[in-house]
């Protein structure tokens, strides 16, 4: 975990809730205490898409898109 790349994150992210898990459960196992976490999640709205944005010490934000459920890095 401590050398894992933000897109590493992304994509187990991704994976755990392709598989059935829910955000909090995502937050509170694996997000909020890593390393690359620098925040907690914030709600942006982008057009009609409501997504969480946490914001990370690399300068990008790890996006949850609960409508597509993936996990994106920018």
């Amino acid at each position: 975990m401590r050398n894992e790349r933000a897109i590493d994150l992304a994509t187990y992210c991704t994976d755990m809730v392709q598989k059935g898990a829910d955000f909090p459960t995502i937050w509170e196992g694996r997000l909020k205490h890593h390393p690359l976490i620098d925040g907690i999640p914030r709600q942006i709205h982008e057009g009609n898409r409501n997504l969480l944005e946490i914001r990370m010490i690399t300068g990008g934000s790890l996006v949850f898109d609960a409508d597509a459920k993936r996990f994106t890095v920018r």
